[in-house]
């Protein structure tokens, strides 16, 4: 048995991290494995995959992928008497372009692993061939896919099994959109080795000693993930509630800048701390007080199953679907109200204030994370690919 996995591109990312420990799971199930990476001159990741694993570069022009001009349709008026040529001559293009390539390798399974319309077409228009194909949609919800383009529902079509992070939407997509309804559409979340021992405990008795019982948020400084709510929020609690818990920030990115000078501008640039990214980050969760998270949108992130790894207890924004799809109503972690810092300032103080509650939220974490362990997934997975269509 024989499986492939394309990729858009192997940087260094979620969905490549995600993408080797798959690649592991296929192996131990018994496949053997061929990586697809379609952009060539970004291969940082590859040599973390496992060995066995074969590498091969492809590379698609992205002028060549018809999906992407769907949106023009929307954008401008004359789109949509110019889409109808713009995908004819494209898809026609393509597969001229696909016969340059030569000899097609042959699969027992073909995954577009990364989701994007360059490894969905790849593995749709059998640029490899594949007995039975995969679409794996790590961004979000098929809702989310659908609203963005609705290309994708074409291409899912095509494929015909499709694995997502959660169920959310999909209901109303189907109930939307007839010719999806004969979809094989499977849940599976990302795997989390639950083992610690990159903990070293030296380096937490100094982040203890240094910063007391800190509050803690990994991640990217970007839009999308709305830092400046949590300091917003930190300085209401400072304000009204004097608490001395110092907040620590680990990651890097654009908007990094913006929120220093927001730090600075409210008065508390000696009580915020930004760590820069870092790759001991096991070392902050294990010493932290509690996991702070506040982006307005997710498709499952992963800081908070690391956080539960750790024991950590959450206080995160009600982002759909990840957050809701992992706390579950606030079974297993508090949630707050999007862009709201008045709301995530008294979850944070519930949190610190009752203890009952902070050892409730630290057992349901450790409860939780065993539906994300490798064992688990690997279980799903085995069943999964028995019904594929």
């Amino acid at each position: 048995m024989n499986i492939a996995l394309v990729f858009q591109s192997l940087g260094i990312g979620g969905i490549e991290r995600v993408g080797i420990e798959y690649a592991r799971l296929f192996q131990e199930l018994g496949y053997d494995v061929d990586i697809y990476n379609l952009t060539p001159d970004i291969t940082q990741m590859e040599a973390s995959f496992p060995k066995g694993c074969t590498i091969h570069h492809k590379y698609i022009p992205e002028v060549l992928l018809p999906g992407r001009y769907l949106n023009g349709v929307k954008r401008w008026w004359w789109g949509k008497y110019a889409y109808p040529i713009l995908y004819l001559g494209t898809a026609g293009l393509l597969y001229l372009y696909r016969l340059t390539m030569g000899r097609r390798r042959a699969y027992d399974i073909t995954v577009a692993f990364s989701g994007h319309f360059r490894d969905l077409e790849f593995v749709s228009r059998n640029f490899i061939k594949g007995r039975k194909k995969i679409a794996w949609l790590h961004g979000g919800a098929l809702i989310d896919y659908m609203v963005s383009s609705s290309s994708y529902g074409d291409i899912y079509r095509k494929l015909k099994n499709i694995c997502t992070l959660t169920s959310y939407g999909n209901h109303s997509v189907l109930l939307r959109n007839i010719a999806l309804r004969d979809l094989n559409i499977n849940k599976i979340y990302n795997p989390i080795h639950l083992e610690t021992n990159d903990v070293n405990m030296d380096a937490v008795s100094e982040l203890k000693a240094a910063y007391g019982d800190f509050l803690l948020m990994v991640g990217r400084f970007d839009i999308d993930k709305d830092q400046q709510t949590v300091i917003k929020a930190y300085h209401i609690l400072c304000q009204k509630h004097h608490i001395p818990n110092k907040l620590l920030f680990v990651g890097d990115g654009p908007t990094l800048p913006l929120c220093q000078e927001l730090s600075k501008t409210l008065g508390l640039a000696d009580r915020i701390v930004f760590m820069g990214s870092r790759q001991d980050v096991g070392n902050f969760y294990s010493a932290a007080k509690l996991c702070l998270h506040s982006s307005p949108s997710e498709g499952l992130p992963t800081v908070l199953l690391e956080a539960m790894k750790y024991q950590l207890p959450i206080v995160a924004t009600d982002s759909p679907p990840g957050v809701d799809e992992i706390l579950v109503r606030d079974t297993y972690g508090l949630s707050c109200k999007i862009g709201d810092p008045a709301d995530m300032a008294d979850k944070i103080l519930r949190m610190l204030t009752d203890q009952d509650l902070y050892e409730h939220y630290r057992r349901q974490g450790q409860i939780r994370i065993q539906d994300f362990s490798y064992e688990s997934i690997r279980c799903q997975l085995e069943h999964i690919l028995t019904t594929l269509k």
